[in-house]
Parts: C-alpha cells; structure tokens; sequence
C-alpha cells in the first residue's frame, strides 16, 4: 500500500497523525509555522485523499494504521519521533506511542477523541437543546435516550445520524466562532481535491468501532512526555476524558486554547504553532 506523505522544514521529527477527513486542513494552517524549528511528516493514511482509494479486500484498521506509521518511520530512517494526534488521531497515538515506546519521544494530543461513549453522553444532550429548537421532539427525544441507557454505548447505536440530521447546526459546534466556518470550508476547496477524494476517508468509517473502546484507562502506560491541547469549545474532548488524563498522566500538561472549538490549529494557529514547536524542542530526542 502507497501513501502520500508531505514533508516540511528540518528539525526534530514530529510525525502528525489525522482523524477522519485526513490532516489537509491541518497542513494549510500549521506546516509552514511548524517548520521554522520541526520536520513536519504528515502523510494521508490508507484510503484517504492522496493516497487513494483503498482496494477492495485491503485491511483497515487500528493494527494496520501503527503499522504503517511504524513502517514509514522506518523508511525515513527516523529513530525516534514525536507524534502529534489530532480528533480520531489522538486515539490512534495513545496506542502507537505505548506499543513503540522506543520509536516515539514525545506525544501531543490535539482534541482528542479517546472514549466515544463518554464523548457521546457528553454532546447528545446538547445536541437535544438544538433539536427542541428546530421542533424537532422525536430527535430530541432520542438523543437524551441515548444519553441516559445503562449499558456502554456502541457503534451499531449509530449517534452520529443524530450528529449529522442537525446539519449546519452541527457544522457551528466544531468552532468556537462558527462565523469562521466558511473560512475553513474554503481551505478545502483551495485543494482542488474532487469530491471523490475527499470521499475516500468514508473508508475509515469502519474504525469506529475501535473508537468506542475506551482508551482512558490506557492513558496511565504512556511513558513519553506529553501535552494535551483542548479547545474550549471542542466537543469531541469530553470533561469524562480530561479528568482521566490529569488523574492518570500526572506529568502531561493541559493547555486549554480559550478561542477554539475542534480546531486550534485553524482558530489560534501561531499560538498552537508555538506550543507545538517548543513542546518538542524541550524533549529530549
């Protein structure tokens, strides 16, 4: 399997891990900040965007993803890297950064999404209030079911059906000013990407399952240094998630960006850039 990797600047290595809808946007708003000092290593995973559409019968998942980092890692003739993991990213770096703990030096967590079912309880209330506002009871009435059932939630509960019929509702939760929304919609259609491209990374929809086993517990083997980014209005990195990283990482740091939703690289891009840079240039590689 071939994939596309994007490279920037010279430095330490940071290899930057994308969730769901690949890292573009990530690299039009951070390579070239993160560049002065890092070498930037982003590249599209399996079935997403540049890389191309994934064959039929060709495997993914949680297995394959680390091993493809760890293979590209070992191409590059990298020794050891540190990872940054943005949304879905940051759960696939939780379990690189443990089961390679020799190839990774440092792990920055960017919004990430760790335990879907406390991510789940956390955003469908919410998500309730706004269909009260559109009328729409039945919805509304489903998604606070959901919330409340004694049992994990799981993937075959299909929340994000409720997520997606909000529409652009939904869209305006991932920013902290949604006015900015078309700003960063625009960064997609720059790429010249097709709409077909962009539709490859559906493919990784049969990941979530993995997402909803949790990852809290896992937190507590991470043995590298480590810096948790949230936004303050990010609805993916629960409060349940937070706690569980202060309570079992106790020397990772917890940097709340206070004009960001789910992406603090796009809305206070040269704060996070700084963040990032010095973060990995204070551990030792």
């Amino acid at each position: 399997m071939k994939l596309f990797v994007a490279e920037y600047g010279a430095g330490p290595p940071l290899l930057f891990i994308h969730g769901h809808g690949g890292g573009y946007h990530f690299q039009r708003c951070q390579a070239d900040l993160l560049a002065r000092d890092l070498h930037l290593i982003a590249p599209d995973q399996r079935g997403v965007l540049r890389s191309g559409p994934l064959a039929p019968g060709d495997p993914l998942n949680l297995d394959v993803l680390i091993a493809d980092f760890e293979e590209l890692r070992e191409r590059l003739g990298i020794e050891r890297w540190a990872i940054l993991g943005h949304s879905a990213g940051g759960n696939y770096a939780v379990e690189y950064a443990i089961r390679h703990p020799s190839a990774v030096s440092a792990v920055i967590f960017d919004c990430p999404c760790w335990d879907f079912d406390a991510n789940d309880r956390y955003r469908l209330p919410i998500f309730a209030r706004l269909y009260d506002e559109l009328g729409d009871a039945d919805r509304a009435a489903a998604c606070r079911e959901l919330a409340s059932v004694d049992r994990r939630l799981t993937a075959d509960d299909k929340t994000y059906e409720l997520a997606f019929g909000l529409g652009d509702r939904f869209q305006d939760l991932s920013f902290h000013d949604p006015s900015r929304r078309p700003e960063f919609v625009r960064l997609g259609e720059e790429s010249g990407f097709t709409d077909e491209m962009w539709g490859y990374g559906n493919s990784h929809g049969v990941t979530l399952p993995e997402l909803y086993n949790s990852k809290l517990e896992r937190l507590s083997e991470l043995t590298q240094p480590s810096l948790l980014i949230e936004g303050i209005d990010d609805l993916e990195t629960d409060p349940v998630s937070v706690r569980a990283y202060r309570d079992n990482v106790p020397t990772g740091r917890v940097i709340t960006f206070e004009r960001s939703g789910h992406f603090p690289h796009f809305e206070e891009p040269d704060k996070y850039a700084a963040l990032v840079r010095s973060f990995v240039l204070a551990t030792p590689q």
